[in-house]
């Protein structure tokens, strides 16, 4: 394998115009294309150590069993690692601020949580919040979960990896959709074949910083789910940082924003991250 930043393109597909998760292919849709290259990512954006696999895993039974990490004031951001040895992987994370208000949300529904585990940086502010990752009702589904904590030089560079590649990557405006619900708007980017794996992001640093919700899958085949993940954020203090792995061809991530018009505009970028020559 060679991780490469220089030359790759993703297809981005905007619709607008149709129901919320409709396949392509709808005679209604709007469809137009762009390209979303990575020549000026710098080349250690690449690095697979950004987000680590070796993370220290610790189960947690399925049947809603909570797992809590308090992180401590000066703390701004962790990484996370949530596997399974081959069951579908299903659970919750949440950040919490205090009692009643929850600063993060990501809820997996993904088919085999060993081909395809999901990683990611989070960013927060550093005022002493509390993870809480909660499996699913099922009692036979049982997760791996790995939080890791960096050293405060550790998430200097990590920022710095963060910001390089935001700002290097094309970005998308993702808008919000009516008060009554639904109506956000819809994008996709299919992904080459010879991409194993891409990085995600999102932020709302450039938009007004407001929160952003959005249901987000990843397709291999027409229609055919094989990630589910709702993600909720902060405003423009939290990007959102994770790598989604897309082994084979046929590809495709679709995403509708679940907030409103008013305030629910918000930007994503995704860049590939593991490319196979």
């Amino acid at each position: 394998m060679k991780l490469l930043g220089r030359t790759l393109a993703l297809a981005l597909a905007a619709t607008s115009g149709v129901s919320a998760f409709a396949p392509l292919s709808t005679p209604s849709s709007s469809l137009s294309s762009t390209s979303l290259a990575s020549t000026a990512v710098p080349e250690t954006a690449f690095d697979d150590s950004l987000f680590p696999t070796d993370i220290p895993l610790e189960l947690i039974q399925g049947g809603k069993t909570v797992k809590t990490f308090p992180l401590a004031p000066g703390t701004e951001r962790i990484q996370l690692l949530f596997k399974t040895n081959g069951r579908p992987l299903k659970g919750k994370v949440n950040l919490w601020l205090g009692p009643l208000r929850q600063t993060h949300t990501l809820e997996m529904d993904v088919e085999d949580g060993n081909e395809t585990p999901i990683r990611y940086t989070l960013k927060f502010k550093p005022v002493g919040q509390v993870l809480r990752i909660e499996t699913s009702s099922m009692s036979e589904l049982p997760m791996l979960a790995g939080v890791l904590i960096p050293t405060p030089e550790r998430q200097k560079e990590l920022q710095k990896n963060t910001e390089a590649v935001w700002a290097a990557a094309e970005k998308t405006i993702i808008q919000g959709g009516s008060t009554e619900g639904g109506g956000g708007a819809i994008r996709t980017w299919a992904i080459p074949e010879n991409v194993e794996s891409v990085q995600f992001l999102s932020w709302a640093r450039d938009t007004g910083m407001k929160s952003f919700k959005m249901d987000l899958e990843l397709l291999h085949g027409p229609n055919n789910v094989k990630q589910k993940f709702l993600l909720q954020c902060g405003g423009g203090s939290q990007p959102w940082h994770g790598i989604f792995e897309t082994p084979g061809p046929d590809w495709q991530i679709r995403l509708r924003n679940k907030k409103f018009l008013e305030d629910g505009l918000f930007q994503c970028a995704v860049v590939p991250f593991k490319v196979r020559e």
